[in-house]
């Protein structure tokens, strides 16, 4: 897929979703090849949409869940691992990169200006190795605890939750100036995000019932706590935070899950 960035055409206004802005969102959150113009624009006019895509990627995990586990009797462990490798490679390792780019920025000692340099440099350092072995580490330890009887379930919604994470960092957070973030926030507002976090709570609960909506409010908690983290240490949401957004919100709504099958279900 080939974005088109044109500055001169920014709008600040709220757009209806287009059929090219979804196709956009899907080729930049898959490895589905789409060959097919998408601008800037047209993107932003269906960032609404993310936190569905993610429903769709789940789709995908889901199935590779029940083959692996159901079919196979993979035991539960080697089963987490299936699903998360192919989602990360699913999504293109994006979001991976950006927790890795995120953890080298925060190791820095410095200005906010000094952080995004280190953020933005391809090198990877100690401190993303570090920051993704503890998000992958826990990923894997949270899924491979989530009961099987659960398990389909909680992969479509962790996908769906940590996508919603992504958009509501970008949403609250303070505009890169730099990056493209600035011109696809314009497809969304704190208000709509807000009727999003009512519609996606009530996908959560048919879902997974009651847990499933506290997994969708620990996503959107997430976003809203990366989105400080970043205006403080960053001066701003870059893609990276919000592909941070998207790893961590998964793993904390699978642990946020566990706690509520303990309690609820």
């Amino acid at each position: 897929m080939d974005i088109q960035d044109d500055d001169n055409n920014e709008s600040k206004t709220i757009v209806h979703p287009t059929l090219n802005g979804l196709l956009g969102i899907i080729s930049f959150s898959t490895r589905i090849p789409i060959n097919r113009m998408v601008t800037i624009e047209e993107m932003a006019s269906s960032v609404v949409i993310w936190p569905y895509v993610g429903l769709f990627i789940g789709v995908f995990g889901a199935i590779l869940a029940y083959i692996s586990h159901f079919f196979l009797n993979l035991n539960t462990m080697l089963t987490a691992v299936l699903i998360y490798g192919f989602i990360i490679w699913f999504t293109g390792f994006n979001h991976v990169d950006g927790v890795m780019d995120m953890g080298d920025g925060l190791m820095v000692h410095g200005d906010s200006e000094k952080r995004l340099t280190v953020m933005r440099d391809s090198v990877v350092g100690t401190g993303g190795i570090a920051t993704f072995f503890i998000v992958a580490s826990l990923t894997l330890a949270a899924l491979s605890s989530i009961p099987s009887q659960y398990l389909l379930q909680t992969v479509l919604l962790m996908e769906f939750a940590s996508k919603f994470s992504m958009i509501t960092s970008m949403v609250i957070g303070k505009d890169d100036t730099r990056g493209i973030g600035r011109l696809i926030k314009s497809g969304i507002n704190p208000k709509i995000l807000l009727i999003l976090v009512i519609i996606n709570s009530l996908i959560g609960y048919l879902i997974l019932g009651l847990p499933g909506v506290c997994a969708i409010i620990a996503a959107v908690c997430t976003g809203l706590y990366l989105a400080h983290m970043a205006d403080n240490k960053f001066g701003c949401v870059t893609g990276d935070i919000m592909g941070a957004s998207n790893e961590i919100a998964r793993v904390v709504s699978l642990i946020i899950l566990i706690i509520a099958f303990n309690f609820i279900m």
